[in-house]
């Protein structure tokens, strides 16, 4: 569906996808070399690139070599890139607000119990749940 706006988010959130053009931020490089690097099969890179060559998000160059045959290398466009910090601010601003809410939800459950709204069981109960549902805005 080429007119839905979320599409671009299909298309870079792949981990494989979204891995490449964090690797080639780093500058250019070769599709064997993104393999080995990914540890994937070289088939399985060259169609991510291809996908991602034909929404403008890398670019590909010939370098030659001294001798023997040109190299075709990979490097993400200016638009790849924004893409790519885009996604990661959003990310993270995501994951920040999701933290507001764990820390709002546990100040809310620890007035509760110093109200006496509810017994240090049910509190301990309730702070468990609460922090295995933010697990992965809190870390381990």
């Amino acid at each position: 569906m080429a007119d839905d706006p979320l599409e671009i988010l299909r298309i870079a959130t792949s981990p494989t996808r979204l891995q490449i053009l964090k690797l080639l931020r780093q500058g250019f490089d070769h599709p064997e070399d993104l393999a080995k690097k990914m540890k994937i099969r070289r088939q399985a890179v060259d169609k991510q690139l291809s996908e991602l060559f034909d929404w403008g998000l890398v670019d590909r160059s010939a370098v030659f070599a001294p001798t023997g045959r040109p190299r075709i290398v990979y490097r993400v466009t200016l638009r790849g890139g924004d893409l790519v910090d885009l996604l990661e601010r959003a990310a993270k601003d995501y994951k920040a607000s999701f933290r507001g809410d764990f820390e709002q939800e546990l100040e809310g459950l620890e007035a509760k119990l110093a109200a006496g709204e509810i017994a240090e069981e049910m509190y301990f109960k309730k702070r468990k749940e609460i922090e295995a549902r933010y697990q992965w805005v809190v870390g381990p």
